[in-house]
């Protein structure tokens, strides 16, 4: 016996060892005489399968339409078969070489391999040719006279779609072919009807072709020719699920009258059946069944209304059911509706209230009950309220008002009245509601505007104005400065330094302020300040100039003067408690150069020592000079002298609040910009010397007293505090020489109206002593408090306190210059914040009680000590006061001139 190469996969792969249906075959590889015919036994051209010769001649012929004894298997799709299956389970039980001619061998590996497998007609296989058959199936099959059974999966019935059926073929010994029909006629094997397909089973689809009536028959036979009984299965494809559509006049309603209070259901659906409307529940067959009957297809039915109040609050699922009574197929369609018995709320955002910038007012509905928010209606008049707003519930029409789609933007400059109401879609109305709003874009101008220029820059600073969210500077080389000059933009502090200008150039600067609003929201421009950009930087000048600016007054004339410059018109403005003139507040006025200078009695009527101890201040937006003095013709209380720049127009009025005797000693003053108030505070005797604040209209009017002494007891404030405004966390900050502490320097830290203060020791380690005479400055660039004392713990040198704005993290630094005991008496300070210079004037006893001027770094050190007494003799330097004349660059110093019979003095530096 011989075999030749496997078909799969080598150069045998040619139509030369195809097998064709109706060719003889030698079996065994063409050893013995073993011989088949090739059969096709669906009818396809294609062979399927070897009939087995068993003739006791060994001849080749077999009937074609008797079961092959092996079914021909293609594994690998190449239209060659490759193996045989011998048991109709559709596995390949041997493979299949092909040889040259007409023979062809098995064997129990694929490509030839394992062991060669020998046909014996009439009983099996011998697969490892030992001569004995291990397969006997041959034999089996010769013998099998039972027939199979076949069966369809599904069954016969109605579906939607087409429907994948099975049939499949069992067998005691080994089943074959099946052969099936779907068009109603008799399958058979011979002659060929049907599909006829190999074992075990056959896979299709009937209904194809759409609705309809499908009779599939089907039988199959054994290998050994047995037939199983014809089978008859019908279906039908109908997809007619019934489509049903339904809806609800309203999906909401509601129980409250004037609303929608019921809803009517209409319904249809596409084919006749069997109807039931039914609520709640998750299908057709669950809740509860409202109605039922017969539906035509395509007709309305309106039969089914929906009062609210037969339903809950809340949501109610209605379910609309149709069977088709040709498949059983049930279709049909869920509505949800909702009763809603709570009216809807609106509201408006921003609420009522007086803005500064204009506004647009959003109006929002809000509905808790579960149908929504329709709509909102509204009416608007400016002046007065405007006619309410209505909706119809039933049909949401609005009957007054106007459709709210959009934020309503309100006018400028007047009163706007707001009246809204809301529907929601169950038709509940809410109450009518109104809203009012008072625009006013109008912005303030920014005061106490001050500026310094030194080599290519000028340092400009302001108080805040309320509600500002920019800052512009404008300035030029020529006046008048206006908003077309150039300018610095966008600044949101309270200074700026503008760069990159010309040395020794004379500038002119503006300040506005901007809240943002649209079409307003923009300031006057501020006061013209005059600035010069000095080479030589503030207080280094090798020489200066003296003026006696009395004016004719006489000896001590010039007692505890106090300076400011009316920028607005150029002149220098001291104050002091004039005792030519019985101790009476007198102003002297000069030209910036110490010439020029007049005097006016201020006094307004207050007799002597009405100036007595005294501090000045200037309300720049009403262009008025403000003089407080301890009044000691008013039993030490606190007054207020309120004049024209120029001195004239001078009133009188007692600020005391209410305060005792002596309650108004060594006052300090400040102006709260933000809020219009002027704040003054003194060494109230009447109250045990403690620190007090009077807060009052800038026109004396509405004073208010306050003990800011934060628990620190009797003599917390000795002679005159040093005051300023943090504008930045809006906090006042009073230095005191704290008697109730050993004399050190506090910090009391309040809201800018007296309330919640704090205290501090900020002595930072000094001793007894050491908080004498303060004054105090901030330091806008590194947000530092600068108070100068004389340090009595230091033989009353000047002494720096340097700290956070809070109070904490205080260093002390000695910045007397290697000037000795003494040198530090009276101290005035301010800064150079171009140069980071701090500069402070001291009536220097070291120094025979003349102007000494001390210049240091910022933090206290490299200071430098320079006599500005230009000749002036002893005592020259009582009381200084020490001012940066921006105009000119030049610093200037006034003091009490002991040298000059006490008359007031001017030094230029």
């Amino acid at each position: 016996m011989f075999t030749v190469s496997l078909l799969l996969g080598g150069s045998s792969t040619n139509s030369s060892k195809s097998l064709k249906p109706g060719q003889t075959v030698n079996l065994n590889g063409g050893q013995g005489t073993v011989t088949g015919t090739v059969v096709d036994t669906n009818g396809d051209g294609i062979a399927d399968g070897i009939v087995i010769y068993n003739g006791s001649s060994g001849g080749s012929s077999a009937d074609s339409s008797a079961p092959p004894n092996l079914i021909l298997i293609d594994s690998d799709g190449d239209e060659i078969p490759n193996g045989v299956d011998t048991n109709g389970d559709g596995i390949i039980d041997y493979y299949l070489s092909i040889g040259n001619g007409s023979s062809i061998s098995l064997t129990t590996q694929p490509n030839g391999g394992g062991n060669h497998v020998t046909v014996v007609p009439g009983q099996g296989f011998d697969s490892n040719g030992d001569g004995i058959v291990d397969n006997p199936i041959l034999g089996q099959i010769a013998n099998d006279t039972s027939p199979p059974t076949s069966s369809i999966l599904p069954a016969g019935g109605s579906y939607p779609s087409a429907v994948s059926l099975t049939i499949s073929c069992s067998d005691n010994i080994a089943p074959s072919q099946m052969v099936y029909t779907t068009d109603g006629s008799t399958p058979s094997f011979n002659p060929i009807n049907g599909i006829i397909r190999n074992p075990p089973s056959a896979r299709f689809t009937a209904g194809a072709g759409g609705n309809g009536t499908y009779v599939v028959k089907y039988l199959c036979r054994d290998l050994a020719g047995n037939l199983s009984i014809t089978h008859t299965e019908t279906y039908v494809i109908d997809n007619n699920v019934p489509t049903v559509t339904a809806s609800l006049a309203s999906i909401y309603v509601s129980n409250i009258g004037g609303a929608i209070n019921s809803s009517l259901l209409t319904w249809s659906s596409n084919v006749n059946g069997n109807y039931s409307v039914r609520s709640g529940g998750t299908n057709c067959t669950d809740g509860v069944e409202l109605s039922n009957g017969s539906a035509t297809a395509t007709t309305p039915n309106t039969a089914t209304n929906f009062a609210a109040s037969s339903l809950s609050i809340g949501n109610t699922t209605i379910r609309v059911c149709v069977t088709n009574p040709n498949n059983g197929f049930t279709g049909s369609y869920a509505l949800t509706i909702t009763r809603d018995d709570t009216p809807p709320t609106v509201s408006a955002s921003p609420t009522s209230g007086s803005y500064i910038t204009l506004i647009s007012v959003s109006l929002t509905c809000n509905d808790t009950g579960g149908a929504g928010c329709d709509k909102i209606a509204y009416s608007t008049q400016t002046g007065s309220a405007p006619t309410d707003p209505a909706i119809t519930g039933t049909t949401g029409t609005i009957t007054s008002g106007v459709l709210y789609s959009s934020a309503i933007a309100q006018a400028d400059l007047a009163t706007t009245y707001i009246n809204f109401i809301a529907r929601d879609q169950a038709g509940n109305t809410s109450s009518v509601s109104s809203e009012n709003y008072m625009i006013d874009t109008t912005i303030v101008t920014p005061s106490q505007v001050s500026a310094i220029g030194t080599g290519t820059e000028i340092y400009v600073q302001w108080a805040p104005v309320l509600n500002a969210t920019e800052y512009r500077v404008y300035y030029s080389t020529s006046s008048p400065v206006t908003t077309s000059s150039a300018s610095i933009t966008g600044i949101s502090g309270l200074y700026h330094t503008i760069t990159g200008l010309a040395s020794n150039t004379t500038y002119y600067v503006r300040v506005d302020a901007r809240n943002g609003a649209v079409g307003g929201g923009v300031s006057a421009l501020s006061g013209e300040q005059t600035v010069f950009t000095t080479t030589v930087p503030v207080g280094t000048a090798i020489s200066g100039g003296h003026f006696d600016i009395s004016a004719g007054e006489g000896a001590n004339s010039g007692n505890n003067p106090r300076a400011l410059i009316d920028t607005a018109s150029g002149k220098l403005l001291v104050v002091t408690n004039n005792g030519a003139n019985n101790g009476k507040p007198s102003l002297f006025r000069c030209n910036l150069d110490g010439n020029g200078c007049t005097h006016t009695d201020i006094s307004a009527g207050q007799g002597t020592d009405s100036g007595f101890e005294l501090t000045v201040v200037i309300d720049s937006a009403s262009g008025k000079l403000l003089v407080m003095t301890n009044n000691n013709a008013n039993n030490g209380k606190l007054s207020l002298f309120r004049c024209n720049l120029d001195g004239t127009s001078c009133t009188h009025t007692d600020i005391s609040a209410g305060q005792g005797t002596n309650s108004g000693q060594a006052p300090r003053a400040v102006i709260d910009s933000i809020s219009g108030k002027l704040l003054v505070v003194s060494t109230n005797g009447a109250n045990s010397s403690k620190p007090s604040l009077y807060r009052c209209n800038l026109d004396g009017t509405s004073c208010t007293h306050t003990d800011i002494s934060a628990g620190q007891g009797a003599n917390s404030i000795s002679l005159f505090p040093g005051v300023v405004i943090d504008s930045v966390s809006a906090k006042l900050l009073v230095v005191t020489c704290n008697g109730a502490n050993t004399s050190k320097p506090s910090l009391f830290r309040c809201n800018l109206d007296g309330t919640s203060c704090t205290h501090t020791d900020i002595s930072a380690g000094q001793g007894t002593s050491s908080g004498e005479r303060p004054t105090v400055i901030i330091d806008t660039s590194s947000g530092k408090l600068l108070a100068f004392t004389s340090n009595g713990a230091n033989g009353g040198r000047p002494g720096l306190f340097r700290c956070n704005l809070d109070g904490t993290a205080c260093t002390y630094a000695d910045v007397s210059a290697g000037q000795g005991a003494s040198s530090g008496t009276y101290p005035s300070a301010v800064i150079d914040p171009i140069s980071g210079k701090i500069l402070f004037a001291t009536m220097n006893q070291f120094n025979n009680s003349k102007p000494g001027l001390f210049r240091c770094d910022a933090d206290g050190t490299n200071c430098t000590h320079t006599d500005i007494s230009m000749g002036q003799g002893i005592s020259s330097g009582l009381r200084p006061a020490i001012l940066i004349e921006p105009s000119s660059g030049k610093l200037f110093v006034v003091t009490m001139n002991l040298a000059n019979n006490t008359k007031p003095s001017l030094f230029i530096w």
